[in-house]
């Protein structure tokens, strides 16, 4: 969670009001695992691949063809598909036969065109699981979404915090990023791009290509306007799927009631937070007469 990822001075966070009472007591919120998330897809989605074999081959061998035969000498390790392909081969190229060498080469390269489907789909378990062992804390760029309110903030009767982004506390937020929305999984490397990083003509970056994955959803959730902020556990267990980080007052600038909340809990919530987070400003949510909006009034 290092490095500030966005200019915004500010998101905010839905909650019920029984949790609203919790965080504004604590000054912490809960960083939920992925596997809890209402998103079966979220976090796990993959990466789609489609070529046809030989043609993957080809290129596979194009590839070879250059790294062994080229008089320019390879920049990057032979750590390939094709273990110590440039080590071994290339300073004997002058004695070898390169028309049966490619021809032999291209019949391992359809092997490994024919078994893509299969290499891509273990790869997408294998980082959806690595990715998914982690916590997450989702924001939102709007608190006026009739909807949002709906879902996350008890149809109503819930809060909507405005948390700051504060430099100087260089608080988590500061390293949230924003969800991307589509309507399929993202690709992965081109083939011709694929084919020279197994070679070890090209590398690519492939474990940042991965992180992709964690801030990328349907685009039937693009209404939430999400940020995140993703922290992997790294060799820490996975416990029970959430935990608990506490935030500076500084960093809670106004709390809004939900236009459905009743009247008590207004009054205690006003209380707690007058009493909790003196700084911070409240407000009661109301509906507008005119339109199909959200409207906001004062109240502390």
């Amino acid at each position: 969670m290092d490095g500030t990822s966005h200019n915004r001075d500010h998101f905010f966070k839905f909650a019920s009001a029984s949790t609203a009472q919790a965080v504004i007591t604590s000054k912490s919120f809960r960083w939920s695992s992925p596997l809890n998330f209402n998103d079966p897809f979220d976090h796990q989605a993959g990466f789609s691949f489609h070529v046809e074999p030989s043609t993957f081959a080809e290129l596979l061998v194009d590839s070879i063809d250059r790294v062994v035969f080229s008089d320019a000498e390879p920049t990057e390790p032979a750590d390939s598909v094709f273990p110590g392909l440039i080590r071994l081969i290339r300073p004997n190229r002058d004695k070898i036969n390169k028309a049966e060498f490619l021809s032999g080469m291209y019949a391992a390269a359809l092997e490994v065109g024919n078994s893509l489907e299969n290499h891509i789909d273990r790869f997408n378990e294998e980082i959806c699981r690595h990715l998914s062992h982690s916590r997450v804390f989702c924001v939102t760029e709007e608190m006026n979404n009739v909807v949002m309110w709906s879902h996350y903030a008890d149809e109503h009767r819930g809060v909507a915090f405005k948390l700051r982004c504060i430099p100087d506390l260089d608080n988590a937020l500061l390293a949230a990023k924003k969800v991307n929305y589509s309507n399929g999984f993202p690709p992965f490397l081109g083939p011709e791009i694929y084919a020279i990083h197994l070679t070890g003509e090209r590398r690519v970056d492939i474990p940042s290509l991965c992180w992709q994955i964690p801030f990328l959803k349907h685009s039937d959730w693009q209404y939430e306007k999400e940020w995140r902020v993703h922290s992997p556990l790294l060799a820490e267990p996975a416990g029970d799927g959430y935990s608990v980080f506490q935030e500076s007052p500084e960093v809670f600038e106004a709390i809004y009631l939900g236009c459905k909340m009743e009247p008590k809990m207004q009054k205690r919530l006003i209380e707690l937070a007058g009493r909790e987070l003196p700084g911070t400003e409240v407000y009661r949510v109301i509906k507008s007469r005119r339109e199909f909006a959200l409207e906001s009034q004062r109240v502390a």
